[in-house]
This record gives C-alpha cells, structure tokens and sequence, in this order.
C-alpha cells in the first residue's frame, strides 16, 4: 500500500504515499494516489515507501491467507511549462510478518465476525484459486510476484496562483518485470489519473479520478478485466510545528471476473501522521478496509519519505 506521488510543489500538501493494497489489485497497475502539483524546472524530488497488508479473504473459488510488503521508490523532474516526468519501481512480495493475531485482536475490540480465521493456523501464506490452478504458498515467501517499472508524465491544467485551485493530468504505463507474476513478464499497463487539490481556510481537500487499461496478451487464465477504474476523496488537517493529519478514501473497481467477493469493488481508508523536518517530509498511516471482505485488504500500515535532490 505505498508509492510515490509524481512529484510534489510543496511537500506533503496532498494524499499520502500509499496506493490500493485490495487483493485485487496487487497483480496489474496499481498507481498511487496523484498529488495534484507539479515540479517547477529543473526540481528534482525522490520518494520511498514501504507498506505491510494483511490479508484475510475466502469464497468458494479462493482462499487468500497471508502478509505482504509493498516497497516503492521514484524520482520527478520538472520540464517547466506545467510539465513533469517521472520514473518509478515497485516489488510486491508474501512476507510473514506475524501480524495475524494483531488483526485477530482489532476484530474482537470492535466485536467483527473472524469468518473462520480462528479454526486455522496463524501466519499461512495462501493464495488459492483452483479454477485456474493458481497458488501461492509458504514455499513462496520472499518471492515477488510482481516487479514494475513505471514512467509517467504529468501537466498542470489549472495552478492555484491562477485559478485558486490544482488539476493535473498524468499519464503513465508500468512495465511487468517479475519472472514470478501470475501474469507472464513483458505485460505492459497504462493509465490516466486527474487530480485535484483546493486550499480551503483550514483543511486541504483533494481528488484523484482514475482510469486503467491492462495488456491482457501475456495472462493467465484467471479471468481479469480489460479496464480497470477508480476515485479518492481525502483531506488535511494541520497541526502545529509542521505535522498534519490525513485522512483518504479509496474505492477501486475489481480487477478479477467472475471470482466471488474478489469481483467486488474494494473500499479503503487510510489515516495518517506526516512531519515535516526543513525540505524533507516523512508519513506514518494506517490502512483498513470498510465492508468487511469486499476484496479489501484487512489491515495495514505504511512508512514513507520524499526528499528533493537538489
């Protein structure tokens, strides 16, 4: 659940650096949330981003058990004239992080069914879709299952120095590295995100629009479909000595056909921490679901930093 924003004017005015962590997510395109502000020229801006999810699902076609870590990293260069390009990598990977029991706990503290968690053993790594004789493992751990190289452009439609408020456009395409992906290395996924970002007397608001096309010429069987769409809504609250709070919602159509709650759309809110320490912004959130199973993960957390370079 992490990654890096395009690039930022101002550091950490916008979401944070996390992206969708949902199950049906975690194989194509996945871009984070678009902070709506572009480099001046000749501005450089590195980011990082390390998230863990945990995930619970099960229907009568699946079974998915077990702990992922997202890692993230890019960089931004503006072009001037509103211009912005960027280049980026991600690695999905099953980890076990032993964090079972914490979201065993979080389900009892709010009185949520486990739906059969506590009559298996903690701390299995499984993804299971029979059907299609797709499955993961413990035998799988530390292997990724999907490795993406990314560039995107991005432009500046409107400016708050001249309109009042951000929109920006950006396109981008991921390229699939990962020998072990489901989906077989060379696929090439491309998107379009608009974002928005207003400057209210107290909070900051901002929107992402999004749309996604998969290359559907290197997959598995696994039913999947050809586009993919998706928005966030969040805002920011200040506080004093350069902190905020952040708080966003996402919600993703499914990536997968026919699979059960798997072809549902997935509901998410983060909340976050972000500290602002002279040019260099750091961010702590805390990821969960909202209808519970709908192709959600259960819970996650997530580190991030983004630094300029000169």
């Amino acid at each position: 659940m992490a990654f890096l924003l395009p690039g930022l004017t101002q550091a950490g005015e916008g979401p944070l650096l996390t992206r969708s962590e949902a199950v049906g997510q975690l194989f194509r395109l996945n871009p984070p949330l678009q902070n709506p502000s572009v480099l001046e020229r000749g501005r450089l801006r590195f980011a990082l981003s390390r998230t863990y999810a945990n995930l619970w699902a099960r229907d009568k076609r699946y079974v998915v058990d077990g702990e992922i870590v997202d890692d993230q990293a890019h960089m931004a260069a503006g072009l001037g004239a509103g211009f912005q390009i960027g280049l980026g990598f991600s690695s999905r990977r099953f980890v076990q992080a032993d964090t079972d029991q914490t979201a065993i706990s979080f389900h009892d503290l709010f009185r949520m069914g486990q739906d059969g968690r506590l009559q298996t053993g903690k701390h299995h790594t499984r993804f299971v879709i029979p059907d299609y004789n797709l499955q993961y493992n413990r035998d799988n751990l530390d292997r990724t299952f999907s490795e993406q190289a990314t560039v995107d452009l991005s432009y500046a439609i409107l400016s708050r120095e001249r309109h009042g408020w951000d929109l920006t456009a950006t396109l981008l395409a991921a390229y699939e590295m990962a020998s072990f992906s489901p989906y077989a290395s060379g696929s090439v996924d491309r998107g379009l995100i608009l974002g928005a970002l207003y400057q209210g007397s107290m909070l900051t608001y901002f929107a992402n629009i999004r749309q996604l096309f998969f290359d559907q010429s290197q997959e598995v069987r696994v039913g999947t479909r050809a586009e993919n769409r998706g928005f966030a809504v969040g805002a920011n609250y200040p506080l004093p000595d350069d902190q905020q709070l952040i708080f966003q919602f996402m919600n993703n159509q499914p990536v997968f056909r026919d699979l059960g709650q798997l072809s549902r759309n997935s509901y998410e809110w983060q909340l976050g921490y972000r500290y602002h320490w002279e040019a260099v912004t750091l961010e702590l959130a805390v990821i969960e679901n909202i209808f519970w199973l709908y192709n959600s993960p259960d819970w996650g957390f997530s580190l991030g930093l983004h630094a300029p370079v000169n």
